[in-house]
């Protein structure tokens, strides 16, 4: 979403706390009000609600301050369940009802999108409703060197510093639980001022791991990370400046959708909310509703998380990735799964693509699911291929509303769009908008 400011490190204003009633929420989640003729924006605070604050930075458009205490609370306030909430940078809605978090959500995505001049949307659906804990299977803990030992944890809100935790709530609960454990760990190792991240991943059958590491490891160290895995039963992956290799992996990395398995490696993209993801697979499917004899075309297709299961379902497929490795990876799991009707390539789809023979065969239907810096590069060659309907699944609906220009501008028309919180407690929002050809 839009970051409308960035706190920075000031000198203490020297003014006295005041109290303030909140006017709104932006798009941020910020509490705002009007304080001496500028926004003041306050994390934390809620519409409506009366609050007491200190005032942090002031610059010649806009203002910060600090909560210290709210005196009449909103009745959508809720009790954060993170004892880390006032200084992690990760859920910075947990004080807002869930319900009121998509109603934010909502509100921004219409907004964005009436920034680009489209006032006349569909009716929003929502996928089903998610857990709001406990359903992360994929996150990254960053690691800093303190002392002779390290510190693991997330990134302190609006700042590169580090909050050491010792478990999270949005975690699934067998990540979780390994926190500790792995600071212990990584503690033990001499190498540790060479470590930088390491990632956490829940697979169908286990946890595995991801250490990321700037220099060799000693033999020491590495016999002190396989003991740690065979014990803990968990799949450790190593990663340098060159590859990524694996030290002990004692079961099947895959997550599945329906009765598709899909294998994947630590470091590939997968989405972090498993139920949520298969939801958004099947409702991709319902929405594209490709006729017998069509063609799909699905870019950014990763490990094959939209093309597997559309092939499956008797669909011709071309799924195109920029990344090899993923593409190597999406071949393996159609031949796992004995998926002959799909086909994958590897291209870099920033360049003209339509020359390639992959991309002449004509599509009547085209999923595109790209990162968060969206597809805008893309849309003008996409354009080109004018499939009937196409399927756009976005991380950030700043670029979707961007990248929806130009298929407006080639004739098309914008008639389903769907929003799912794949992320809650956090600003960000997935998005689902399928466009048709006039």
């Amino acid at each position: 979403m839009v970051q409308f400011f960035k706190e920075k490190k000031s000198k203490p204003t020297g003014q006295a706390p005041f109290e303030i009633t909140i006017a709104e929420i932006n798009s941020h989640g910020l509490g705002v009000a009007l304080y001496q003729g500028k926004p003041l924006y306050v994390a934390g605070a809620l519409k409506g609600e009366r609050v007491r604050v200190s005032l942090i930075q002031k610059n010649a458009k806009y203002q910060t301050a600090r909560l210290l205490k709210v005196l009449s609370s909103a009745a959508t306030r809720t009790t954060p369940f993170c004892a880390y909430i006032n200084e992690c940078g990760g859920c910075s809605l947990q004080h807002m009802a869930p319900s009121e978090q998509r109603a934010l959500k909502a509100r921004t995505v219409s907004q964005l999108f009436a920034r680009q001049g489209m006032t006349d949307l569909p009716e929003f659906e929502w996928l089903n409703e998610g857990a709001t804990q406990g359903y992360r299977r994929v996150a990254r803990l960053a690691i800093r060197r303190q002392g002779k030992g390290v510190a693991l944890g997330f990134r302190r809100r609006q700042s590169h510093q580090l909050v050491e935790i010792d478990h999270c709530g949005v975690l699934r609960p067998a990540l979780s639980a390994l926190i500790v454990a792995i600071r212990q760990l990584l503690n033990q190792l001499k190498g540790n001022k060479h470590l930088g991240h390491i990632e956490l991943y829940e697979a169908a059958e286990g946890v595995a791991l991801l250490l990321r590491h700037t220099a060799t490891l000693s033999a020491g160290d590495l016999d002190l990370l396989l003991t740690f895995a065979q014990e803990r039963e968990v799949a450790l992956f190593l990663q340098d400046d060159h590859s990524r290799r694996p030290l002990h992996v004692p079961f099947s990395l895959y997550y599945q959708i329906d009765n598709i398995k899909l294998s994947f490696t630590p470091g590939d993209f997968i989405q972090i909310n498993g139920p949520l993801n298969s939801q958004l697979v099947n409702k991709a499917k319902a929405w594209l509703a490709p006729e017998p004899g069509d063609r799909i075309l699905d870019l950014f297709c990763g490990v094959g998380n939209f093309s597997l299961p559309l092939a499956a379902a008797g669909h011709s497929v071309v799924a195109v990735e920029g990344v090899m490795e993923m593409v190597e990876q999406a071949r393996g799991n159609a031949e796992e799964q004995g998926v002959s009707q799909a086909e994958f390539f590897r291209a870099d789809l920033a360049t003209d693509f339509t020359t390639a023979p992959w991309a002449q065969q004509g599509f009547e239907r085209v999923l595109l699911d790209p990162g968060r810096a969206g597809a805008e590069h893309v849309m003008p060659y996409l354009c080109q291929l004018a499939p009937q309907r196409l399927l756009y699944v976005s991380c950030n609906p700043v670029t979707l509303a961007r990248d929806s220009q130009p298929l407006l501008a080639a004739g098309y028309k914008l008639v389903q769009l769907c929003l799912i919180d794949m992320f809650p407690h956090t600003i960000h929002c997935e998005a689902m908008a399928l466009f048709e050809l006039n």
